[in-house]
């Protein structure tokens, strides 16, 4: 895995919420994310995730389209209804590739949208960029 792109990053000052319900895929979230020092916050419930987002109010969701109860778009539109969270960066992680879904996804505030299988390089690229825009927000 190619981590130039976190190079200078204090991984630790950020939370990412990872949200899917299949364990394997959140593992392979946190493998590939865990050696920058993030603050992970795993979830393979995504009722139980909403339930507590607000407490791990989160810098970075990674969150997968397709789950049974509240599927991402459902989740990810509750989390937009409520501008505490407008400074949440959103990547969906999903299967699901079509055109008119990764449409939706942006046109509900989605900041990228990575398709499935998971690609090591593109999640690091995608929340590298995500936190350089967090941190040009500060500036």
């Amino acid at each position: 895995m190619e981590y130039d792109e976190l190079i200078g990053i204090d991984g630790s000052k950020y939370t990412i919420m990872i949200v899917d319900d299949i364990p394997l895929n959140t593992r392979l979230l946190e493998k590939i994310l865990e050696k920058a020092d993030f603050q992970l916050k795993i979830f393979n419930d995504s009722q139980l995730a909403l339930n507590n987002f607000s407490e791990v109010n989160p810098d970075i969701l990674l969150i997968d389209v397709m789950m049974p109860g509240i599927d991402g778009f459902s989740f990810v539109s509750r989390i937009r209804a409520n501008h505490d969270f407008d400074h949440t960066r959103v990547i969906f992680v999903s299967a699901v590739s079509e055109s008119d879904e990764i449409l939706r996804a942006g046109n509900m505030g989605a900041n990228d949208y990575i398709t499935k299988p998971i690609n090591a390089k593109r999640v690091i690229s995608s929340v590298a960029k995500q936190i350089q825009i967090i941190e040009d927000s500060k500036k």
